[in-house]
């Protein structure tokens, strides 16, 4: 719709209802030889209230970014995507946190939750709580966490990063949010389908889960996310001090897990192929990557997990393209998130092809350092939604906070994913600092001579019970002080010693 104004009116705004609205200013100087054309344009707005903490503060960057962690590596690129990444992350969330400044200009849970971990592993946990607390107000009476209708994974998702927050803050949410938790613990229980001796017993009904999986389907995606959601409820109501609730949320967690790998376990092994299929009516396809949500980020198996290493393999060896993930139904394209999710699986079981992953997505990248949601495989230009997209954006973010500081149950593991070039020079490589459940931690490597030193700056609240370093080439080393300097030695340097045999 074009809206014209005639000579005497004015107009200091325009709206659009879905969010599109553009303005432009056009003057008939037809017959005109010279004319002079003075335009002034304010830059100072009325900030809301919220911007004490700092959301609106893009004219300051460094107050923006006073309270981050700081990545220092010497590859360039990988530095500058990490920076601009960080920047993509706090410009979306300003106010409600949206995946896109176009055309992803609207709030989803899904995306909001993979946008909030990477803010809250980068330090900005004070910027989350502000959003976190408007996450009651999206509640339906049900219990449900509704963004779209169809989409079951959302429930999981935010009981997920309420509790994602209470870990690595410290703090227990507001009792406005932590009063969301019960009611969407029984929505999800309500959902269930009836136990029978149908595959999809147990299991949330058929729906359009994340888009990108296929049509409406028992998505294994979003009884993950429910089971990961359900274990958070569980732990959120321990911590505060509702145990009455704990029994009951326990209780339907191992039922509900109970019902899921069961359904797995009836899949067809021709259908399979010793994996996870996106639901128990699918064969191994793309849409499989949803499966793979039940290592990371949400961990609910442990390391090399049989079907999860069967799912992985299928995935790289039939659905990438250039390096990279390539979706093949619905979003279309080379994904990044995706494509990094996978990378965070590899990383997991101490797999150097995470390195491929991160380089294909790095090339990936465009010139002002960000990634549309789906990438066509010819052009390298955006062929689906934004292309300054929030969800690709964060788990850049947490790929490279991974590669120093990774979570794995109640253990940390440090420098595992360090890429061994970042070694060869005498600066240091430093990250941090960074939130952990244990409390925030700041790491620096240098090398000197055959010998890594690793510094340890940690302000923890409590000890994990262990924890290593583990650099790749190096000796692991296991630590229970977290902080001091440790010297690793190289693997090449130790006695009766394959390398290929810590890789």
């Amino acid at each position: 719709m074009v809206y014209k104004l005639e000579e005497e009116e004015e107009a200091d705004s325009v709206r659009c209802s879905v969010g599109m609205a553009t303005a432009a200013a056009v003057y008939n100087l037809e017959g005109v030889n010279e004319k002079q054309l003075t335009i002034r344009i304010p830059l100072e707005i009325d900030k809301p209230s919220h911007a004490r903490i700092g959301l609106n503060d893009f004219d300051n960057w460094p107050l923006a970014l006073k309270d981050t962690a700081q990545l220092s590596v010497p590859d360039r690129n990988i530095q500058y995507l990490y920076d601009a990444a960080v920047r993509t992350l706090i410009l979306l969330s300003a106010g409600d946190i949206v995946p896109g400044p176009y055309t992803y200009r609207r709030f989803w849970f899904r995306d909001a939750c993979f946008m909030l971990n990477a803010l809250m592993a980068v330090g900005l946990l004070d910027r989350c709580r502000h959003i976190l607390a408007n996450f009651p107000k999206r509640q339906k009476r049900s219990g449900f966490f509704h963004s779209q209708d169809g989409e079951w994974d959302s429930n999981g998702q935010v009981l997920w990063i309420f509790d994602r927050y209470e870990s690595l803050s410290g703090q227990v949410l507001d009792p406005t949010v932590r009063g969301a938790i019960y009611r969407a613990v029984k929505w999800i229980r309500n959902k269930r389908l009836p136990k029978n001796n149908t595959p999809h017993a147990g299991l949330l009904p058929p729906g359009f889960s994340a888009e990108h999986l296929g049509p409406n389907d028992y998505y294994y995606w979003d009884n993950f996310w429910s089971l990961a959601g359900l274990k958070a409820a569980g732990k959120m109501v321990t911590r505060g001090g509702s145990e009455s609730k704990l029994a009951e949320i326990e209780e339907l967690a191992k039922d509900f897990k109970k019902s899921i790998f069961d359904s797995i376990e009836k899949i067809p092994e021709g259908s399979s192929r010793g994996g996870i299929p996106a639901s128990p009516y699918r064969r191994m396809d793309a849409g499989a990557i949803g499966s793979m949500v039940v290592d990371y980020p949400l961990q609910l198996t442990p390391p090399g997990e049989q079907r999860v290493i069967e799912t992985l393999s299928f995935l790289i060896e039939n659905c990438f393209h250039s390096g990279a993930f390539f979706q093949d139904m619905i979003h279309s394209g080379i994904n990044v998130y995706l494509t990094l999710a996978l990378a965070q699986s590899l990383l997991r079981i101490g797999d150097r092809r995470y390195r491929l992953l991160l380089d294909a997505v790095a090339e990936l990248a465009t010139s002002a350092g960000q990634w549309p949601e789906a990438i066509h495989p010819l052009t390298g230009g955006g062929c689906m939604g934004d292309g300054q997209h929030g969800w690709a954006a964060a788990e850049w973010v947490m790929m490279i906070r991974n590669l120093f500081v990774r979570e794995e149950g109640h253990r940390l593991i440090l420098c595992s994913g360090i890429l061994p070039e970042w070694l060869q020079t005498p600066s240091p490589v430093s990250f941090g600092p960074t939130p952990t459940p244990f409390g925030k931690i700041s790491i620096k490597i240098i090398r000197i001579g055959r010998e890594l030193e690793v510094s340890l700056n940690a302000d923890h609240k409590h000890i994990p019970t262990e924890g290593e370093i583990s650099p790749p080439g190096y000796q692991s080393l296991q630590v229970n002080d977290w902080q001091g300097i440790y010297h690793l030695t190289s693997l090449k340097d130790l006695p009766n010693t394959d390398e290929k045999a810590h890789s």
